[in-house]
């Protein structure tokens, strides 16, 4: 596979299966797909999302959300919890289309969530557990990555999620074909598609000295 990221660059993506094998074997990792197949499953189920959200939020920290609880907490309570509510439905609708309106209004969402430092990669470990298929985990490797020098905030956080949901649907077949065969949970194509940028962005360091 080769995507072209907004910063200028191709990536070449090669040894899928093998990237993917090695993630599962970290805890938290395996724990956070586990979630989130859970959560697929619940929201088939007819689960609400706020209900869904609830679940979310401690299951971020599988993958080292920076969010202390207090942020956490603020998230789960009135007025955010109808921010946070919007904002799944708008990257629900992701896939069919982020247009400019959809685009403005989860920049504005993203806002009244929180202006932290750390705001986009702790929102996007909640919002990647709930709508995999649009939302790419973005520590500040990933981003970098495919952004290249972009600031961590709402605009950044929505250039990603277009580039995802674009780039999720021009290797669907093959990042499908890949999910078929991984063994260890059931994923979705976009769930491939972040966990190989978070491979190549930085994971591999967590393997340099493995077989």
């Amino acid at each position: 596979m080769i995507l072209a990221t907004p910063r200028g660059t191709n990536w070449q993506i090669d040894d899928a299966a093998d990237k993917l094998r090695r993630r599962a074997k970290l805890p938290g990792a395996r724990l956070f797909d586990h979630v989130a197949d859970s959560l697929r499953r619940a929201k088939a189920a007819g689960m609400s999302a706020e209900d869904r959200l609830m679940l979310a939020l401690p299951a971020s920290w599988c993958v080292n959300s920076p969010a202390p609880s207090t942020v956490l907490r603020r998230w789960a309570l009135l007025p955010d919890r109808e921010v946070w509510v919007a904002l799944i439905e708008l990257f629900e609708a992701a896939g069919e289309g982020f247009d400019n309106e959809a685009e403005q209004a989860a920049m504005l969402a993203l806002r009244a969530l929180g202006r932290e430092p750390f705001a986009v990669e702790a929102i996007s470990k909640v919002a990647a557990l709930l709508v995999p298929e649009a939302v790419p985990l973005m520590p500040p490797a990933a981003m970098a990555f495919v952004l290249g020098d972009a600031v961590p905030d709402a605009r950044s956080f929505v250039a990603m999620v277009r580039w995802f949901v674009d780039a999720t649907a021009q290797a669907q077949g093959e990042l499908a074909s890949v999910a078929a065969g991984h063994a260890e949970v059931s994923l979705v194509p976009g769930q491939v598609l972040d966990h190989l940028l978070w491979y190549d962005s930085e994971g591999f360091r967590h393997f340099q000295e493995r077989v």
